[in-house]
């Protein structure tokens, strides 16, 4: 179960998210494009996104790829106002019961999904965390693949420390929207290892391909990422 925070953060940032011109340069989707060109599908391809917004990567992958149907599923209703093309089914729903059966999709794609998936305390956020992933790992179809992109922090301790921080602002409700704080976040960040290391677990360690980069963080995002260091990791899993 999500922590009911996890909502009304979504639900504040409709707006900021709903931006138009956020994700033309993505380095996910050049990885998403490439994957469908070598690929060379000779059917429709079912693509899924969980976490889209207003459905903006999902457009952009179908102006490039337009053999392809989309669906975005969020946990904000809102989202389905903002939607940027009439092609892209919007489904109210979550990662952790998403209601599709086994194999549905050829592509699944989270972006920052995985850190916000938090429950009444640590375990239940990492189980959540997990669960997710089997989740992923059960709905792509044979053949198909998962896109993951995650911000990380590269301390073990930072992101121990960022968590409980996070959920006693829920409690105290410092709320500074300049510098992204806000009493609805509580975050639970993987390092770049210990993600790989879970996802290794659960889809195998030879049918993932990483890609990493460093993270230049403005002074405000370093601070409250504790000095850990960012990175935004990118994982293809093949099934």
């Amino acid at each position: 179960m999500q922590h009911a925070s996890v909502k009304k953060l979504f639900k504040e940032q409709v707006i900021h998210y709903s931006k138009e011109g956020q994700y033309e340069k993505l380095p996910l989707l050049h990885v998403i494009l490439t994957w469908l060109r070598h690929k060379k599908y000779k059917r429709k391809v079912n693509i899924c996104e969980f976490g889209g917004g207003n459905g903006q990567l999902l457009k952009q992958i179908q102006k490039c790829y337009p053999n392809c149907t989309l669906t975005n599923i969020e946990i904000i209703d809102e989202y389905r106002r903002f939607l940027v093309s009439q092609k892209i089914k919007f489904v109210l729903g979550s990662i952790l019961e998403p209601g599709f059966a086994d194999g549905t999709f050829d592509i699944l794609i989270i972006r920052d999904v995985l850190h916000h998936l938090v429950g009444k305390n640590y375990t239940e956020t990492l189980h959540n965390q997990r669960r997710a992933l089997i989740e992923l790992q059960r709905l792509v179809r044979p053949g198909g693949a998962i896109f993951i992109e995650e911000l990380t922090n590269e301390s073990e301790v930072a992101t121990r420390c960022i968590y409980y921080l996070s959920w006693l602002n829920t409690k105290i409700g410092i709320h500074i929207p300049s510098l992204f704080v806000s009493r609805n976040v509580i975050v639970a960040f993987f390092t770049s290892r210990r993600l790989l290391n879970i996802c290794s677990q659960i889809f195998g360690k030879k049918n993932i391909e990483k890609q990493e980069s460093a993270v230049k963080l403005q002074w405000y995002f370093a601070l409250l990422h504790l000095l850990g260091g960012a990175k935004k990791v990118i994982l293809t899993i093949k099934k």
